[in-house]
């Protein structure tokens, strides 16, 4: 009987402590580890490309208070909508992370994230992070990283990412210069995705050739980084999101435009055609040299790669003029008139003072002028188009205008005034003087171009 009982107080014992351990294994795993569900679609994106994307996260445990997902550091994300299932809310997010705060969700409730994502411009797989906090204060169970695969661009597969010059400024060419190695320029270069903004972390080469050649015999631009070697086309390594070239070039001329190249933005790199003139410079000129003529008084500019020994400028009224070989600016005087160009007119037109004229002599007794209208000044003209554009000419040679007429002589000038009649489209070899082109010059400029004999010392304006 002894015996009997001693047997039951042990198996009793056992089952009490055998409830104990599963109370204690259970209740803690329930109150430390909340869990979420959460999805991030699409897991592809295009090189730099405007992607919409949708984060969608629930709470399994515990009430959702906080929530964040950090975008992958060379991408840019931007907020557009933050829906619960019932109603909308509020979040906020930087280029990197999105945050939404406030909340309070639990059971069946789904929170939707809707926001456009910039992926980075080199092809590669990204990741994302998500992090959750629960009412109190403590963090969901870490979830696996979101990924997003960046292809490599193709015909399928384009890139979004773009070139961007920033402004380059005037500069004067290799003639100019004791050394053409001292002729050198920088030249910057920005990767930057749909949206304009810079990836820090682009991976890759930048080249650069020659789209418009304003000159008039074939430009040459030359690699002048240091240390050597140089390299043809000029090619640099983007650092931090820009590639920095420093350059020259042999030929004077207005209008020269660049383009920049990369074998994993643009896909081919073309020395002679470029991208079809996609990724383009600002219009800049190169000058042969450049003088500062003060109020009332004359100088030279040498302008032999113009085909010019000297070009002798006088300044009326515009005090510390900058004037640059076969370059000037409207009004002035020139050797051979009497007056001042301020006072050329043609009745009936308004004149623009603001032009800038560059000149190629052609070797067959003609120049090929191109006047450059600010966008200031385009404004003004009346139905702001380039095909209102006349030129008022005044030459020493006797000329027909454009309606056929003589060109009357001002003996106040000193020379035949009218405006220019346009260059007959069907003549390889069109009479000078005539209008050769009316266009637009970029970043709302307007270019008017004409030709003239010469030996002619007149001018115009516009």
């Amino acid at each position: 009987m002894r015996k009997h009982a001693r047997t039951r107080r042990a198996a009793s014992l056992v089952l009490g402590l055998s409830l104990a351990l599963t109370v204690l294994v259970v209740a803690p795993a329930n109150a430390a580890d909340p869990t979420l569900t959460a999805s991030l679609t699409p897991t592809s994106a295009n090189a730099g490309a405007k992607t919409p994307s949708t984060l969608k996260v629930s709470s399994n445990q515990g009430t959702l208070q906080t929530l964040t997902l950090n975008a992958p550091s060379n991408f840019n994300v931007d907020l557009t909508s933050v829906v619960l299932s019932s109603g909308t809310l509020s979040g906020t997010s930087t280029p990197t992370k999105i945050v939404i705060g406030g909340l309070k969700i639990a059971g069946s409730d789904e929170l939707s994230v809707s926001f456009d994502a910039y992926p980075a411009c080199t092809s590669n797989t990204y990741t994302w992070t998500l992090t959750g906090i629960q009412k109190g204060g403590a963090a969901y169970a870490p979830l696996p990283p979101f990924t997003t695969t960046v292809p490599s661009i193709s015909a399928t597969n384009p890139s979004s990412c773009k070139l961007v010059f920033q402004p380059i400024a005037d500069q004067l060419s290799e003639a100019a210069f004791p050394l053409p190695a001292q002729a050198a320029f920088p030249v910057s270069v920005d990767v930057v995705r749909q949206n304009d903004t810079v990836d820090p972390t682009f991976a890759g080469q930048v080249s650069l050739t020659i789209e418009t050649d304003p000159g008039t015999v074939d430009a040459k631009l030359t690699d002048r980084s240091t240390p050597p070697p140089a390299t043809d086309p000029p090619t640099e390594a983007v650092v931090n999101g820009v590639a920095t070239f420093s350059v020259s070039l042999d030929k004077s001329g207005t209008g020269y435009k660049l383009e920049a190249c990369s074998p994993t933005i643009n896909s081919a790199c073309d020395p002679l055609t470029g991208n079809g003139g996609r990724f383009l410079s600002g219009a800049f000129a190169v000058y042969d040299a450049k003088k500062d003529c003060q109020q009332g008084n004359s100088c030279f500019a040498n302008a032999s790669a113009l085909n010019q020994v000297a070009t002798q400028v006088t300044v009326n009224g515009q005090n510390g003029k900058s004037v640059k070989a076969g370059i000037f600016s409207v009004p002035q005087s020139l050797p051979g008139s009497l007056g001042n160009l301020s006072l050329l007119d043609c009745a009936g037109y308004d004149e623009i003072t603001e032009v800038i004229a560059s000149f190629d002599f052609n070797g067959d007794g003609t120049k090929t002028v191109v006047n450059t209208v600010s966008a200031e000044q385009m404004k003004e003209i009346a139905n702001n188009g380039v095909s209102y554009l006349q030129t008022c000419f005044g030459s020493s040679l006797p000329f027909t205008d454009r309606f056929n007429n003589p060109a009357v002589f001002d003996p106040t000038l000193g020379l035949f005034v009218g405006l220019l009649k346009d260059c007959a489209t069907n003549k390889k070899n069109p009479v000078a003087p005539c209008i050769v082109s009316r266009q637009g010059g970029g970043a709302g400029t307007g270019l008017i171009t004409y030709i003239a004999a010469d030996k002619d010392p007149g001018g115009a304006r516009h």
